[in-house]
């Protein structure tokens, strides 16, 4: 079993809050997005009492930060650009997986119809990164700043989610001629009050027009991992030992604004 941790942490100092999540949650592989932690002071956390020691490969940008309880050397750096950053896992036992991280402009900075163009671009660097490493076991995770049903999200030419996994069993669809692939997206079952957890990762009433909870943070699945998956296989964290992570109908502020993502492939089953 591998477990890939996410979390936007909206630059809070709680490295210790982050090392009870992944020691809580045996985390192979964590994500931060809006990290302001020095890897120094996070590692400490993380090795504190630690079974199996942390690294941080090598992170060209600051946008995301990867650390891994597997060698060093099972983790490579595929491509790291504009708030994507694709890197490939070798597990000692089992199959590889391109684990690409995103973290994408937020609403206050982008309109709809940029995101949509924007994701189209990201579509790009992910088919960009499945050439370079010739591996299509393709996990995507990161913080959207879009909710699953969003234009950018469902598109063809965008990102190409999709609700149900026999859809995305289908590998691709035909549209104006061009194959397009697509991604499986079980976030969609996290949406509302019932669902299996909260109502969403982000809260923020806005506006004449307001969802309140939004669903930005996501794991998707090309659909040649999906025989390693089984759901519940991605959990919304809300509570980290004793400490709640909600505060009545919010998310608690003091800890990020944003909630984490567990995903658990068993990717062992390709041994």
């Amino acid at each position: 079993m591998a477990r890939f941790l996410f979390w936007n942490i909206a630059k809070q100092p709680i490295a210790e809050e982050i090392s009870a999540a992944c020691r809580e949650n045996s985390v192979d592989v964590l994500v931060l997005a809006e990290s302001a932690l020095t890897d120094a002071e996070l590692l400490l956390a993380l090795n504190n009492d630690s079974e199996r020691t942390y690294v941080s490969p090598f992170n060209p940008s600051a946008k995301l930060k990867f650390f891994t309880r597997y060698p060093h050397d099972r983790m490579s750096l595929v491509i790291d650009e504009g708030g994507v950053s694709a890197r490939l896992i070798r597990p000692p036992v089992g199959v590889e997986v391109l684990l690409i991280a995103v973290h994408l402009p937020s609403k206050l900075h982008m309109s709809n119809p940029e995101q949509t163009i924007n994701a189209v671009r990201i579509a790009d660097l992910v088919r960009k990164a499945e050439a370079i490493s010739r591996n299509s076991h393709s996990l995507l995770l990161g913080d959207f700043n879009m909710d699953p049903f969003e234009d950018g999200m469902v598109s063809a030419d965008g990102i190409h989610g999709v609700m149900d996994q026999r859809i995305a069993r289908k590998l691709s669809r035909t549209v104006q001629g061009k194959d397009r692939e697509f991604f499986y997206n079980p976030m969609w079952s996290k949406l509302g009050d019932e669902s299996t957890g909260p109502p969403g990762t982000f809260y923020y009433p806005s506006g004449h027009i307001s969802h309140f909870w939004h669903t930005f943070d996501q794991v998707l699945l090309r659909p040649s991992l999906l025989d390693y998956y089984s759901a519940p296989g991605v959990v919304v964290l809300t509570r980290i030992g004793s400490r709640e992570l909600l505060r009545g109908e919010k998310i608690d502020g003091r800890v990020s604004d944003h909630l984490p993502l567990l995903v658990e492939l068993q990717v062992e089953k390709g041994a």
